[in-house]
Parts: structure tokens; sequence; C-alpha cells
């Protein structure tokens, strides 16, 4: 399904701005943490005001990060980089506290949770390695420098990372299966059972996708709305099975014809919708053309009978013919039901 041209679900825009509400959480929990042993904690005075400036800076981090809306949207860097100044935040935090015998060293587990569930195993894994990297700094100047990566101290740094290891590992696996499951349901919401295309709500919501993205940027794109020729004739003539097959035929003649970042769907009954996203009405028309000439020289075996067709297609420019969803689909609906009229075989703008 994801290497279909028109259905990608490589990135979940849903699930991603999801784990960055999480990871808000988790870094208002770290802040919390911090400032509760600020309160109950021996800190000297002079340490804690030095401290405390360091959270309201950590606190501003984070609300330029969720809340400006320059940084507010969901971005996979976006989310390694609150996981590694979280890192550093807790180093800077413990080095001031006790360095390798402070109370707050098990606060390094929150960013690791964080990656595990956000960012996949190998981030997770180096962010582990970036944690025993700042656990032999802590600890650098107790131990002698020709000792840090002795046996003894490397045992040491292998016993305290390894629950770090099996707490990322089992996140890790628990946000695999939770992501790969909402995936499935997602896929299956969107996706039309007969054809595999895009059903009609998931159009229209990519169809006002794309609107946003060219009123702020001033782009141009088409909208191809087309109908089944003969669906009705093969219908009565073989059965249901055979107009199954047929609309089956017309999806995968999409999947020849379009580019990579084309949208196509079953619109409804013998209706196909395709979004073509940087595409003026003449290129449009090529790519109308190219379907239509695909389609009527393929056809498929039914019980010996050669089954062919042909489709009706408008096509619909924005912002030539309409700045709406509805607008642009009521241009491309009058031009297809012109198109039918005047012949079957001719394209309509």
């Amino acid at each position: 399904m994801t290497k279909e041209p028109f259905f990608r679900l490589n990135q979940e825009p849903d699930a991603l701005s999801g784990f960055t509400r999480t990871v808000a959480e988790i870094q208002w929990l770290l802040l919390v943490l911090m400032m509760f042993y600020l309160v109950v904690g021996q800190v000297d005075e002079n340490v804690k005001i030095f401290l405390l400036g360091g959270l309201c800076a950590f606190a501003g981090f984070v609300m330029t990060f969720h809340y400006l809306n320059f940084f507010a949207k969901a971005n996979v860097w976006k989310l390694a980089l609150e996981t590694w100044v979280m890192i550093l935040l807790v180093t800077w935090f413990v080095w001031h506290t006790g360095r390798q015998d402070s109370l707050l060293l098990n606060l390094y587990f929150l960013p690791i949770i964080t990656s595990a569930l956000a960012l996949g195993r190998l981030t997770t894994l180096l962010e582990v390695a970036l944690i025993g990297a700042c656990y032999l700094y802590l600890g650098k100047s107790d131990t002698p420098t020709d000792e840090i990566f002795s046996l003894t101290q490397s045992s040491v740094l292998l016993a305290w990372l390894f629950p770090m290891l099996l707490v990322g590992y089992v996140t890790t696996m628990l946000s695999s299966d939770i992501y790969h499951a909402f995936s499935r349901i997602k896929t299956t919401a969107q996706t039309d059972e007969l054809t595999s295309l895009y059903n009609r709500r998931a159009f229209m919501d990519l169809l006002d996708k794309q609107l946003q993205q060219a009123r702020r940027g001033g782009a141009t794109f088409s909208l191809l709305l087309g109908d089944c020729d003969n669906l009705k004739v093969v219908n009565d003539k073989y059965g249901h099975e055979a107009g199954n097959l047929l609309l089956q035929s017309i999806a995968d003649n999409f999947r020849h014809c379009l580019r990579g970042c084309d949208s196509a769907a079953r619109y409804g009954g013998d209706e196909f919708t395709v979004l073509l996203p940087n595409t003026a009405v003449e290129a449009a028309e090529l790519v109308t053309k190219r379907i239509k000439d695909t389609l009527v020289a393929s056809s498929f075996n039914y019980r010996g009978n050669a089954v062919t067709t042909n489709i009706s297609i408008g096509i619909a420019t924005y912002p030539q013919h309409g700045d709406t969803a509805e607008a642009l689909l009521r241009h491309a609906d009058q031009a297809m039901y012109i198109n039918k009229r005047e012949s079957k075989n001719q394209v309509t703008e």
C-alpha cells in the first residue's frame, strides 16, 4: 500500500503531533522534579539561585518550541533537538548537585523514554551513548584519566546504562506497535476497499490541505473528475464481479499514469478524482490524455470475454476555475458531463 504513488503513510502528522504533546508534558515533568529538588534538597543558596535561573531558561525554551506558531508545527528534527537539550539540562543540573552521587541521575530516563516514543531505536541508542559519555564526564574528577576506560570502569558504566537500554528498547517496541496499529486503522479509514485508492473523505481532506498550501504559496494545481462510461453496461452484461474488475483496472491505470506526488481516489460509484499538485491546465490535459489513451488501449479478460472501457474526465484548475473545493469540483463535474455529451473520447476544460 505505501509503495503506491498516490498513497503514502511514511509520515503521520497526527501521530507526530501527539508525540509533540507528550514530549511537552515530559519536559514539564522534568522541570517540576528539578524545582521540587531545589525546594526540598540540600543545595547551597548561591547554587540554588544559579540553577533556578537555568530552569527558567529551560521553561522559556519549552514554551518557545511548543506554543509559538513559528515552532509549534510537529517536526522530527525538532523533537530530536528537544531530547538532546533535555540530556544536557540533566547533565548540567546533576553536575551541580552531586555529580555521579546525585539523587537525580535517574532523570536521564525521561529523555530516553521521549526518544524511544518518538524517534526510534537508532536515535535512542545514540542518546544512550551520549548519556554514557555524560556519566563519564560527571565522574572524571574522581577517576584518574588512565582508569576512565579501564575494564572496571567500563563494567560500572555498562551496569549503570543497562536499565536505560532496557527501558529504551521496550518503549521503542511498544511505540512501534502502537504506530503500526494506528497506521493500519488510518489506512482502513482512508482507503476504498475495492480499488485501494483513497476514499471520498480522505480525498476531500487532501484537497483542503492543497488549497491551504496554494493560498499561502500562490501555487497552482489541477483537479480531475472522471466517470467510467460503460460500468452499467458491463454490470448488466457480465455481472457485478466483472464491474468490480473494471473499476480495479481503472485504479491500476492511475497507478501507472500518475506521479508520486499525485493523489487518486474513488469518489463514489464509478466516479474517480485525481489531485495534481503544481500542475497548470495544459499539463493536466496531457495527464488526462495519457490516462484515457492507456485505459482505451488496455483490456482484461473475463471468462473468455475482452472487457474494455473508457472514461470521461473534466478538469478544474486553481485559481482559474475556482478558489474553493466546492467551486473546483463543480467546474470539473460540469466539464465531465459536457465531455460525456459531446464525445466520450474528448477532454473538456
